[in-house]
């Protein structure tokens, strides 16, 4: 499953979180706007409708026969329509009234003496109903006020509202952004350091050009827990050392007494010949552990001198395959190389690749009846070396277990004298990784085991 990135998350949460923020005061605002912008109207539009209401109760005093001109002047002067209800009729009405917009209980009330004011949303028009009762004549006046403007004016706000909100989200994201970077570099820092580190590159330190407080105390502890591990490997390497090195001299000792006791092999009892077999093939095991052991304590330390060398690939694999074969002294298998891998050009350690073929080869002969073939061939840009042998092969359970070092899997539970120490394959993986390449086991296809060297192919071509 593929993890989500902190970068990206911080964004979100930057841009929703503004975008919420934003959008939420947007609405409060809205709202507060429009209250206060329809109560002022409303209470203009109120004042206006009772000087109306006088108007029309004095034409209806001095000159009935005007008050239709007296509506439409009226009209034309307020932008609003007028309706005058008199003894349960309409009696006059403007030119642009229209009798709909009062309801019978707006009628009703202000028929009962008291004066209505009602806001109400006709065909998406904001309308404003004010009913005046004029007990003196019996008469009722309805002014119907068009929001028209107001309504204009509270779709440009929130048009504005909606651009100050999306103007907040991305000013938001742009801090996100900032926010995410600033974070997130020195974590990717980290990162690259502790993959370095893991890669072999003990050297490495984080070093940030003026950091704030956490990250300073992010990066000494870093250091620090770097540093201690580098003094521990190399510790346990100089003991490792140490160690192998005082064992030199006596098994040098015990394997100078078993070849004098093996040039006297016919004197003694077939119980001691029986037991010199043993005592022989153990010596020979433990000699192999200490080599081993030297080596690999002295290349955890970053003391195995590097000798990088261009070579063809191809012409490696046969030297390094043959001279393996004739320093355990098994027939040399056989080579089949690609003809497209025939040119290709490889920058190893020769001594690197000659002990990783020897202890394939070594592996083989002891547990797998020898090999089979080596087979080399390209693969887009890296150059694939497989050694087949001729065993059961490797169950899968195991195939990742064996590069471990002093695992022997199932021939840890067979005595024999074809035991090894259980370090040859860590020992490849080690130099094939300080190559620059990788090493995995697979099924060969004649049914023994695998294994596959893989190594970056270098394009340079030789002078």
């Amino acid at each position: 499953m593929r993890r989500r990135s902190l970068r990206l998350r911080l964004l979100a949460t930057f841009a929703v979180g503004t975008l919420l923020l934003s959008s939420l005061f947007a609405i409060v605002t809205y709202l507060a706007f429009e209250r206060v912008l329809v109560s002022n109207q409303q209470q203009t539009d109120l004042r206006q409708s009772f000087v109306n209401a006088a108007l029309i109760r004095s034409t209806l005093y001095t000159s009935p026969p005007d008050l239709a001109n007296q509506l439409n002047a009226i009209e034309q002067a307020t932008d609003s329509s007028v309706l005058v209800h008199t003894h349960h009729q309409w009696l006059s009405k403007s030119h642009g009234a229209a009798t709909t917009d009062v309801t019978n209980t707006i009628i009703t009330m202000v028929d009962q003496g008291h004066v209505v004011q009602q806001t109400l949303r006709r065909n998406g028009r904001l309308i404003f109903i004010v009913g005046v009762p004029i007990p003196a004549v019996e008469t009722q006046v309805f002014e119907v006020f068009h929001l028209g403007s107001l309504n204009d004016t509270l779709r440009r706000l929130v048009t504005v509202l909606g651009i100050g909100a999306l103007v907040t989200m991305f000013v938001g994201l742009a801090g996100g952004l900032w926010v995410a970077r600033r974070t997130v570099r020195p974590l990717e820092r980290v990162s690259s350091a502790a993959a370095a580190i893991a890669g072999g590159d003990l050297t490495t330190r984080l070093d940030l050009s003026r950091p704030d407080r956490e990250i300073q105390q992010l990066t000494e502890s870093f250091n620090t827990m770097v540093s201690r591990l580098v003094d521990r490997l190399e510790r346990d390497a100089r003991f490792a050392s140490d160690v192998s090195h005082e064992l030199r001299s006596p098994l040098t000792t015990l394997a100078t007494t078993v070849a004098v006791l093996q040039q006297h092999r016919d004197e003694l009892s077939p119980r001691g010949r029986a037991s010199l077999d043993l005592l022989s093939a153990d010596l020979a095991i433990f000699l192999a552990l200490v080599d081993d052991l030297l080596e690999m304590a002295r290349g955890d330390a970053g003391a195995l001198p590097e000798e990088v060398e261009i070579v063809p690939a191809a012409e490696l694999v046969r030297q390094a395959s043959r001279s393996a074969a004739q320093r355990l002294g098994a027939p040399a298998p056989a080579i089949e190389v690609e003809p497209i891998a025939t040119a290709d050009l490889v920058a190893v350690d020769r001594r690197r690749f000659e002990r990783v073929m020897t202890n394939l080869v070594a592996n083989a002969q002891r547990y797998a009846h020898g090999v089979v073939a080596v087979r080399v061939h390209r693969d887009g840009d890296r150059l694939v070396v497989d050694v087949d042998d001729a065993g059961p092969g490797i169950p899968v359970e195991e195939r990742e277990r064996v590069f471990d070092r002093f695992f022997r899997g199932r021939a840890a539970h067979a005595r024999g004298i074809a035991h090894g120490t259980g370090l040859g394959l860590s020992l490849v993986h080690d130099h094939v990784t300080a190559l620059g390449g990788t090493v995995c086991v697979l099924e060969s296809p004649e049914g023994g085991a695998r294994l596959r060297i893989t190594l970056p192919v270098h394009e340079a071509v030789p002078a």
